[in-house]
């Protein structure tokens, strides 16, 4: 299934996401995140009210995000075995970047089909943006030509209520391997190439305790974040953001380790005042050696271009 974001804002650089406190700042299945065409290429995350970093931050406190150790497995985990109608080249993990009329958008859509007939469910997706993440599960609708699913009812949204299903998608395989992804009557579609699947798909380079101090460009703001191995759409990372005005704890949930490690805007947990909690927006992480970890973000009090870079170094 696809959703669309309610709210479009500019796409964040490769680590997008800031921990402006990690609460601050803070998809899915074929879901796509609503439109922020009301507030222009200009509008920019409000750091100062964000529990996380800017670009990532904890979740609303109603958003859905599935806990790693869940019962329903993530888009990872779906089984593969069963017999059905999906070609075997179709089978697996499928990860791209969303362009609409031709550009590219910075939102990542992933799809994982699994066997079964028409009329099953066989695709587990996830579609992600800087503001938000969204799954879903989409059913076979027919497998001639090409694979037509169309999207089932949500299963996260993070921020709650920022994801909605689209409908029917096709999958078409290419000859050098990849999947055509599109939306019927729509400019969406994605080129999807073979992706990371399992129960460890973060390189080991990620994982411990990282902390950012002055997190944001606030110098009174700490971040502080604890990632752990998990499947793609589960959790697997604990954030707790502090400063003299907020204490603020989330979850993020795992959305690609293709290009950096992207986490998802953060589910709020806990902490006060809560209206100062926000899921911010989503991190990319890139490893600088064994000890520190980047993130590339919008400078909140800059509406141009730049970009600025957060350092968290390890604790354990």
């Amino acid at each position: 299934g696809a959703q669309r974001p309610k709210r479009r804002r500019k796409t964040l650089i490769a680590l997008s996401a800031a921990v402006a406190t990690l609460l601050i700042a803070g998809v899915a299945a074929l879901v796509v995140v609503k439109g922020n065409d009301d507030k222009g290429d200009q509008a920019k995350t409000d750091y100062g009210k964000a529990t996380h970093t800017p670009p990532d931050g904890p979740g609303p406190s109603g958003a859905q995000a599935p806990s790693s150790g869940s019962a329903s497995p993530g888009p990872s985990a779906t089984k593969l075995e069963t017999t059905g109608d999906v070609p075997t080249e179709y089978l697996g993990a499928w990860e791209g970047e969303i362009k609409e009329d031709g550009e590219p958008t910075g939102k990542i859509r992933r799809v994982v089909l699994s066997q079964g007939p028409v009329g099953a469910v066989v695709a587990e997706t996830l579609t992600s943006d800087a503001d938000s993440f969204c799954q879903d599960s989409a059913k076979l609708k027919s497998a001639d030509n090409l694979l037509l699913i169309e999207d089932q009812d949500v299963t996260t949204s993070i921020p709650e209520g920022s994801c909605s299903a689209v409908g029917e998608q096709t999958l078409r395989i290419g000859d050098d391997g990849t999947l055509a992804w599109s939306v019927p009557n729509s400019s969406s579609e994605a080129t999807l190439r073979p992706s990371k699947s399992g129960g460890k798909p973060i390189p080991d380079t990620y994982l411990g305790t990282w902390l950012a101090k002055d997190a944001f460009g606030k110098t009174d703001a700490t971040v502080k974040i604890t990632i752990k191995q998990g499947a793609v759409g589960t959790a697997v990372a604990q954030d707790v953001a502090d400063s003299k005005k907020y204490h603020c704890e989330g979850d993020r949930l795992l959305v690609s380790v293709e290009k950096g490690l992207v986490l998802s805007p953060s589910k709020f947990t806990g902490g006060t005042p809560k209206d100062l909690c926000g899921p911010g927006t989503s991190l990319t992480f890139t490893a600088s050696g064994h000890d520190k970890l980047r993130v590339e973000y919008d400078d909140p009090d800059d509406y141009s271009d730049e970009t600025m870079t957060q350092t968290f170094t390890r604790l354990d």
